[in-house]
Parts: structure tokens; sequence; C-alpha cells
């Protein structure tokens, strides 16, 4: 009796102990990525960022960059942590990552404001990063909408060209994690890899598991140019003003049926006459 009780003890160690040495072995493996979900991934239901308001300025200029975005799930988001940076500059002429630029030359982020609708609730207070501004909004209900704003800061010495800001979104639904980022964030070797290597059924065409998010949300962009001399435009504008009215008087010249004009006409050619000689003498001297 006494071998069969410690019999049934011995068994009831090992099934804890080893419950517990499985226990432990889980905890310490990395918790696994999110599998990609064809709902939430799906391009007619991730967060819709829309309604850019995009600045175009001169160098010394500060205004506002903003957006919208909408939350198009069934339920709401959790834990909603977004970020835009300025990444690239480009011209007709070449581009260049931000980093290459020497800091007196780039724009930068200044203050930050969000707001949801249609509540109006406005929340605003200063950047910490000159390139990147990261917003801490934590729920967004289902349709419901937020704006987003901050400050685009030039110098008089920034580089001009278009600058292009890139996006990254991290929130909860249905209790998993999730991220979407925009184009900026891959290479184009990484791109077309995700583009070409794609599976049927894949949400959007695009092999999301290959760029490691859960979505694409899209990159935006603002201008940084001095204006274009106006005189120029004075000038060809004067030049057509005169050239037309010249175009009317030689044409009523010629109808003749203006004397008066035609003795005006002769007389001010005379005058081109006689400045043309005296001219022509005081060069020969």
């Amino acid at each position: 009796m006494i071998l069969v009780l410690k019999g049934a003890l011995f068994v009831i160690i090992m099934k804890r102990f080893l419950g517990l040495i499985l226990m432990i072995a889980l905890l310490s493996q990395p918790l696994a990525k999110s599998e990609i979900d064809s709902y939430v991934s799906y391009p007619g239901n991730i967060p819709d960022f829309h309604n850019f308001n995009t600045p175009q300025l001169e160098p010394g200029e500060s205004d506002n960059f903003a957006l919208d975005i909408q939350n198009r799930y069934a339920y709401s988001i959790d834990n909603v942590v977004i970020n835009a940076e300025i990444y690239y500059r480009a011209d007709i002429d070449e581009g260049e990552n931000l980093e290459n630029i020497p800091n007196d030359e780039r724009p930068y982020i200044d203050n930050k404001c969000w707001k949801s609708l249609p509540e109006e609730d406005r929340y605003c207070e200063e950047n910490s990063e000159l390139e990147k501004v990261t917003f801490t909004i934590g729920t967004i209900e289902a349709n419901n909408t937020i704006t987003l704003e901050f400050t685009i800061v030039t110098k008089d010495d920034t580089k001009e060209g278009t600058y292009f800001v890139r996006f990254s979104m991290d929130f909860d639904y249905n209790g998993t994690a999730r991220i979407m980022q925009s184009r900026g964030h891959w290479n184009m070797d990484l791109w077309e890899e995700a583009t070409t290597n794609v599976t049927e059924g894949t949400p959007g065409n695009i092999n999301l598991e290959i760029l490691s998010v859960d979505g694409i949300i899209p990159d935006s962009s603002f201008g940084v140019k001095k204006p274009i001399p106006k005189w120029p435009l004075y000038i060809l504008i004067t030049l057509t003003v005169v050239f037309a009215g010249l175009s009317v008087i030689f044409y009523l010249e010629e109808e003749g049926n203006y004397p008066e004009l035609n003795k005006w006409l002769q007389k001010q050619r005379g005058k081109l006459n006689e400045f043309r000689l005296r001219f022509k003498y005081r060069k020969g001297s």
C-alpha cells in the first residue's frame, strides 16, 4: 500500500515538474509576431490617411502640415501611436537622404497638435525632435476621425526641393498589436521583392510578411522653393502691349482714313531720322 502511494505521489510530482519546465521554456521564447489578418490588412479597411494639407514654402517661411486619419474597422483601435518623419529631398537634378544634408540647410518640425472629430478637442505640445514627430493618441473609436497637425519650419539657407514625409502607425486591434508603415521605410530592392513575390489572395497584392508590417499607409511631401522673379513677366507684358499698339497704328496708317495720324507718324519718323543722323555724325567725329 505504501509503495502504491509513493508511486502515485512520484507521478504527481513529475507531472508538476514537467509542467513547470514547459512553462519556463515557453516564457523564455520571444513572443511570436502577429500573423497577417486579411480583414485588418485589407486596403479598404486599414486606417484612412486623407485630406492632406501640404505647405509650399519659400526659404525662411513656416506653415502647417495637416492630415485626417479615420478608423474604418468595426471596432476601436487602442494604444495608437503615429509617427511622421522627413526623410528625403529631391529636385529635377538629384535626390538625397535628409541625413546627408547639413543641419542648417534642413527643414525641421516644430509643435504638434491633434484633435478628434467631431468633438474638436484639441491637444497641442512642443515637438522634442527636429525631423520627426510622434503623436500618442490612445484610442480611436470605430468610424471616428482625428486630425493631426504640425509645423514645418525653414530657414533662409534651407535647401530647395521636394521633401518627402513617411508615416508609421502602431495600434492594438482586438487585443493584437499591429504596425503599418508607408513606402519610405523600405529601399527599392525590398519593395520590388514584396511587390513581385506575391501569393494569391495577398491583401493589396503586396507581400506584407516580407515588409514585416500589417498594412501600407501613404507617404506625403511638401515643397521648399524660392519664387520665380516677376520682372521678366512684366517686361513681356509691356512689350506685348507696345507691339500690339504699333500694329494697330500702322494698320490705320495703311488705310489712309486718318490724315492727322499720318501727319503725326511722319513727324515722329522725322525726329527719329534726326536723332539717328546726330548720333552718326557724333560717332564719326
